[in-house]
């Protein structure tokens, strides 16, 4: 076994950016998302991701085949998005055959002024939503937090939400592309008023997440570690599930069985439950982030 290198997919976004420095060279059109990790991403083993979820030696003794569960992303904004919540799991395989969606963010880079919205600013009604929704002030019944490199935001399913302009983020979320979009500031696009009033949470979310040592984040879909590596340092795979490395600045040398890798910022590496062990080897400021599936 080895481990795999998993191809981005670039993403076109009227919220996007050109410049996706340092992680990715400058691009002619306007890019939101760069994806790591869904189904048909293209890999190094010579397969879209999605058909590697066959193989017990890469997915692990712990985790059925079938869809990826989890969607990386890097996310690039010169605008906010749009007002929106996803649907937790029972709805969306209801209604659109796929998982719910609830996600991470962990901030790589922002703007002096760039904010992030979780959750209401108060606990707010049906009525008092409908009304800011007519008047163009929804966005105002959000809690805006400043924003800042370092940050991690953990967003259940069913919170409201939205990502201003000015921000780098990596997004770790259940593979699912279900988002209802509540409120988009005037923009020519589908709105689902309807559908996300039907799943809203009408409460406040806290807000940046304290770290706990080197764990950012966990739930019963995913779980994600941050390591700053200065040197060599030997790690193991687990044999009942398989590990995502993304490198989110610097970079290093990833190396098991004589053979060897560089690594560099952007980059996503799927470890196969059955690789045994490998050496991570920070050259240059080197950050990773390490996602599983915890145990349920």
């Amino acid at each position: 076994m080895r481990p795999i290198a998993l191809q981005p997919k670039f993403v076109e976004r009227v919220w996007g950016a050109t410049s996706l420095d340092p992680w990715y060279p400058p691009v002619d059109r306007r890019i939101g998302e760069v994806w790591l990790s869904s189904d048909d991403i293209e890999t190094s083993a010579g397969l879209p991701l999605g058909k590697l979820t066959e193989r017990p030696e890469v997915m692990g003794t712990a985790l059925p085949a079938g869809r990826f569960p989890i969607l990386i992303k890097f996310l690039f904004t010169t605008e906010k998005l749009s007002v929106q919540v996803h649907p937790e799991d029972d709805h969306a395989w209801k209604h659109h055959q796929q998982p719910g969606k609830t996600e991470m963010w962990y901030v790589l880079a922002a703007e002096p002024d760039a904010v992030i919205a979780q959750g209401f600013a108060r606990e707010t009604t049906e009525a008092e939503l409908r009304r800011s929704l007519a008047d163009g002030s929804a966005e105002s019944l959000l809690n805006w937090w400043p924003a800042a490199a370092g940050q991690t935001y953990f967003t259940p399913a069913r919170t409201v939400h939205a990502i201003g302009g000015g921000l780098a983020i990596c997004e770790i979320q259940q593979n699912s592309d279900v988002t209802y979009r509540l409120w988009d500031y005037g923009r020519p696009r589908e709105l689902h008023v309807e559908p996300s009033i039907a799943v809203l949470d009408w409460g406040p979310a806290p807000g940046p997440a304290a770290p706990s040592g080197r764990l950012l984040a966990q739930c019963p879909y995913f779980a994600t570690e941050r390591y700053c590596q200065d040197g060599p340092t030997l790690w193991h795979s687990d044999p009942e599930r398989f590990h995502l490395l993304v490198v989110t600045r610097g970079a290093g040398l990833l190396s098991w069985g004589g053979e060897l890798e560089e690594l560099r910022a952007g980059q996503a590496w799927l470890v196969p439950a059955a690789l045994g062990r490998y050496v991570v080897d920070g050259t240059e400021e080197l950050e990773i982030l390490r996602v599983w599936v915890p145990s349920r």
